[in-house]
Parts: structure tokens; C-alpha cells; sequence
């Protein structure tokens, strides 16, 4: 079962849950009057703990789904910050690639060696020998000037995390990440909310 489903499942049993106390508070409360007869202290408290229960059951749903929203909006702005780096980073290889003059040959094998494919697998995807795989490698990381994959995938790492650096993270959380510490904070809370 996914998160989501998850979510979504103690969410309907929170608001089941808090409709069935409240269905029976209403019920209670007509018995009494259908019959004339008076509340009794124990039967007011009896009815004042299940309304109780029945609101903290409402404010756990009005939090859980206000955090439910806060982690979707979170993770549609991390989702929309990596398109954004990918996107970023697909121009910034490009652009080294042109800087470098590698030939189209040379930008096919150093991007399929970036997805971590060995000079076999290299030249098994392009239909080459891997000693012409190789010889393109080499002259890849001679345009570059690093001696190896590691440093030239540490040009760019670099790069890259610059870049992730200077891309400024939105403001996602309206909401505190923490609730209001005691029921009756969250019933405030909730209140304001309201009106």
C-alpha cells in the first residue's frame, strides 16, 4: 500500500471516527429529551469526554490533511527544482562539449560513460570495437584535460553543485512544520483558521 493510500486511509477512518461520536452524542442527547428525562452529572460528563474526543479526533484530521498538503507541495518543488538542475545541467555539458570540440562520436561515448558503461558496453550500444571506444575516450579526456572518467565526471560534479547551490528553494511551508504543542493550542489554531 502507498503513502498516499495510507494517508488517505487513516484520514477516512479519523472523519468516520469523529462522525460516529458525534451521530451518537446527537443520539444520546434525543433519547434523553425523547424521554423527559434530566442529564445526570455522570451522563453531561460522559457526553463532554466523547464531544471532547470527537473534536481532538477533528483536529488530528484538520493536521494530518494540512501536512499531507504541505509534503505534496514539497515534493513538487523538489520535483520542479530537479527538472530545473537536469535541464541546467544538460546545457552546461552541452556547452563544456562545444568548448572542448569533441566530435559527435567523442559526446555519445563520454555521455554513455557518464551512465557508468563499460568501454564493452560502450562499444556493444554503438556498434564499434572497443578499441576505437577507448581511443575516443582518450581523446575526450585529452580536450578536457584530465587523465581519467573520475576527473572529468569531477569537472562537472563540481559545476553541478555550484549550480545546485545558486538555485534558490521556494517557499513551500505556509504551515509550521511542528503542530501547536497542546489540544487546546490546536483548537486556537483551528479557530482562526476558521473565521
Amino acid at each position: 500500500m502507498t503513502q498516499m493510500k495510507r494517508a488517505a486511509l487513516f484520514k477516512a477512518l479519523l472523519a468516520l471516527c469523529a462522525a460516529f461520536l458525534v451521530v451518537e452524542i446527537v443520539y444520546e442527547i434525543y433519547e434523553h429529551w425523547r424521554e423527559g428525562q434530566s442529564q445526570s452529572y455522570i451522563d453531561m460528563v460522559h457526553l463532554l469526554f466523547e464531544l471532547l474526543s470527537a473534536a481532538f479526533l477533528l483536529v488530528a484530521y484538520n493536521i494530518s490533511h494540512r501536512y499531507q498538503l504541505a509534503l505534496k507541495r514539497f515534493g513538487d518543488s523538489e520535483h520542479r527544482t530537479l527538472e530545473a538542475l537536469r535541464s541546467q545541467f544538460d546545457a552546461l555539458i552541452q556547452q563544456r562539449f562545444d568548448d572542448w570540440g569533441l566530435s559527435s562520436a567523442e559526446r555519445d561515448v563520454a555521455l554513455l560513460s557518464f551512465r557508468g558503461l563499460k568501454v564493452s558496453e560502450i562499444a556493444e550500444a554503438r556498434g564499434t570495437r572497443d578499441g576505437t571506444v577507448k581511443a575516443q575516450l582518450s581523446a575526450v579526456f585529452h580536450k578536457a584535460g584530465v587523465s581519467s572518467k573520475s576527473e572529468l565526471l569531477a569537472v562537472f560534479m563540481d559545476q553541478f553543485l555550484d549550480l545546485g547551490a545558486s538555485v534558490e528553494s521556494e517557499e513551500i511551508w505556509e504551515e509550521p512544520l511542528y503542530p501547536p504543542s497542546s489540544p487546546a493550542e490546536q483548537l486556537r489554531v483551528i479557530a482562526s483558521q476558521i473565521a
